[in-house]
């Protein structure tokens, strides 16, 4: 069995100071780790997909790594559009995955998954763009596991989400990504952040997930002249789960909500 949690869309602030001047993202985060710290039984990873800061700042990524150090589990964060992909190297030399130069691919085993962090962000901007190299690295990697189930994992997601501000941000030119992962038999999902919000569809026939944010959830508003907007809906991190108990190797990934609630109550 392999377990892998998600979260995504942190948003960290320097210490003392809010997300958009508002909302408390250092806190709400330290509750994310003290969710993920009190499942039981563990997960065996736990993966952040990208907004890891809100400005790309040192300042930032040294909070980070203070909000990081009660996590009693082993982590690896890829970059979103919030972030600088410089100051995020320079802040976490010691984990080993990271590439030293150029964009942040890496992979990486969990037990018998092989997950493949695909860095979709462009510098400076906000949509998300994987170009050639990115996609030969894609490659590569697919090929060398194509024994193996893969779990890819990018910041944008590489949809349309029918929510016309999300969009004007998205992923640009989804086609060469979908015809590359057509021809690899081994994906078991794409897995995305960037939305502040769980989504559900497919890539071809792979299934694609999106994460909710630990902090705001952008709004659901589909009207083309709808105004950007956000939430206070509560936060939640993803928990995809691989078994052989069935003979299959199911695969499932729940939403789970970041917070203490009444109960347990004895029904179900």
């Amino acid at each position: 069995m392999s377990v892998i949690a998600q979260i995504s869309d942190i948003h960290v602030r320097p210490r003392g100071e809010r997300y958009q001047d508002l909302v408390d993202s250092n806190a709400m985060f330290a509750d994310a780790v003290d969710a993920l710290n009190r499942l039981d039984p563990a997960p065996d990873f736990v993966l952040i997909t990208g907004d890891l800061t809100d400005e790309g700042t040192p300042a930032e990524y040294a909070m980070l790594r203070d909000l990081l150090a009660p996590l009693r589990l082993p982590y690896a964060v890829m970059p979103g559009n919030h972030d600088h992909r410089e100051n995020l190297r320079a802040a976490f030399t010691d984990q080993t995955w990271l590439p030293r130069e150029g964009e942040l691919h890496f992979g990486i085993d969990v037990g018998s998954i092989r997950l493949l962090a695909l860095d979709s962000t462009v510098p400076g901007l906000h949509h998300g763009e994987l170009s050639p190299a990115s996609l030969d690295w894609l490659e590569r990697e697919l090929i060398a596991n194509a024994h193996r189930r893969v779990m890819i994992a990018m910041h944008h997601p590489p949809f349309a989400t029918g929510i016309p501000y999300l969009d004007l941000y998205g992923m640009a030119d989804v086609r060469p990504l979908r015809d590359l992962v057509a021809r690899h038999a081994n994906v078991d999902r794409i897995v995305a952040g960037h939305v502040h919000r769980s989504m559900h569809t497919r890539l071809g026939s792979v299934p694609v997930l999106t994460c909710p944010s630990t902090t705001t959830q952008i709004a659901l508003r589909l009207k083309a002249d709808a105004d950007p907007a956000s939430f206070l809906e509560p936060p939640a991190f993803m928990l995809h789960r691989w078994s052989d108990d069935d003979g299959e190797g199911s695969a499932v990934s729940h939403l789970c909500y970041i917070g203490r609630f009444e109960g347990p109550m004895p029904f179900a």
